[in-house]
């Protein structure tokens, strides 16, 4: 859970209140060059306050720049704009969950002020919900649901996509070393770094193999 939302400077504030008030001021007014620098701040802001961990599938992601972040607004500035800048709306992503959720409705949009407790929402949110109550981690890649917001959060978000991503896997890899090692090879940053921890997987992914034909003969 988020416990210090982004707070603005005065300058920041008036910025934003500017945009606001603007006259055809909408959810594209994101872009504007004006805020570019604002938007730093928050993304910055937020990365260090989620521990590098993206707000909806937990996975730890050490950058600090580039398309591997992507401020979440998590009612959509679709939906509703004017929480475009509202500190317990904003979140860091990573951009396949960002992706997948896109402007999917999170809470009642006609709703005027914007709703402050986490009763209010269908999605586990990142600042008034503790993720680890709605969704239990198998492993590093397995997702269980634990309420309705956690499954709501796994079917949007694509969680799935951990498990179902690898080769085509479709029996469970039992040695839970491969998990480390995929989680390490997400890290590697050369191809000389990665070569030794595919040959790991490889080896384990054939002796998965084997077994199951194994067990198939003996079935």
């Amino acid at each position: 859970m988020i416990v210090n939302p982004v707070n603005y400077s005065e300058d920041e504030q008036d910025i934003i209140d500017s945009l606001l008030d603007s006259e055809g001021f909408n959810s594209n007014s994101w872009g504007e060059k004006e805020i570019e620098a604002l938007k730093s701040d928050i993304k910055q802001h937020y990365i260090r306050e989620q521990n590098y961990r993206c707000c909806y599938c937990q996975q730890p992601l050490y950058a600090h720049h580039g398309r591997v972040w992507d401020i979440e607004h998590v009612i959509s500035r679709a939906v509703r704009p004017d929480f475009m800048f509202t500190p317990q709306n904003l979140a860091v992503a990573c951009v396949e969950c960002n992706g997948a959720k896109g402007a999917v409705p999170v809470s009642n949009a006609k709703r005027k002020s914007f709703p402050d407790r986490g009763g209010l929402y269908k999605i586990v949110h990142p600042h008034f919900h503790n993720w680890e109550d709605h969704i239990e981690l198998e492993g590093e890649w397995t997702y269980h649901a634990l309420t309705e917001e956690g499954k709501f959060t796994i079917y949007h978000c694509d969680l799935f996509r951990f498990r179902q991503r690898l080769i085509g896997i479709k029996q469970p890899i039992r040695d839970r070393r491969f998990e480390r090692d995929i989680s390490e090879l997400r890290m590697t940053k050369s191809l000389k770094e990665a070569r030794p921890i595919i040959a790991s997987i490889m080896s384990r992914l054939e002796i998965e193999d084997e077994h199951q034909q194994v067990t198939n003969v003996n079935a």
